[in-house]
């Protein structure tokens, strides 16, 4: 089987563990949303519960995506739909933080999402410098997470 240069590339290991970790994140979302119901939702933005509800069956759907890797030959699809599922449920995560610490502080949210960007932008720098032929790919992912976070928390901050 030819392996697939652009994109998404299958890595069963990797996919397991996304697996594990979805089911973490989605047993604490449960948590953090029951106690957000328990506090009173009216002290929180909509778009803070929003993102934080949405994500749940994000990370769900991605978990069920990558656990197909095992089993099917063909993965590409199933690759792609974990890493959007899986991506966007983690930055509706990162978002519903980030307009959380506007509660508490204008400065604290703008530090929390230029940090968090800056930094992945950074992480993507060093990724391309490591591979030249992923650049494509990284200035596709990238741009996917800064419109993410853009719209779903920068946005609020504005």
């Amino acid at each position: 089987m030819e392996e697939k240069e652009f994109f998404f590339k299958t890595n069963p290991q990797k996919s397991a563990n996304k697996v594990t970790i979805n089911s973490f994140m989605m047993g604490s979302l449960c948590f953090a949303l029951a106690l957000i119901i328990t506090l009173g939702a009216d002290k929180f933005l909509p778009a803070i519960i929003y993102q934080l509800f949405l994500a749940i069956p994000l990370l769900y759907v991605a978990s069920l995506a990558y656990s197909k890797i095992g089993y099917y030959e063909e993965t590409f699809a199933w690759d792609a739909l974990g890493w959007i599922t899986n991506t966007t449920g983690n930055l509706f995560i990162i978002n519903a933080i980030g307009l959380l610490a506007l509660s508490f502080s204008h400065t604290l949210s703008r530090i929390y999402f230029s940090l968090f960007c800056g930094l992945m932008i950074f992480y993507t720098v060093i990724n391309i410098q490591q591979n030249k032929k992923i650049l494509s790919e990284k200035i596709f992912k990238i741009s996917f997470l800064l419109i993410i976070v853009f719209f779903g928390g920068v946005w609020f901050i504005l």
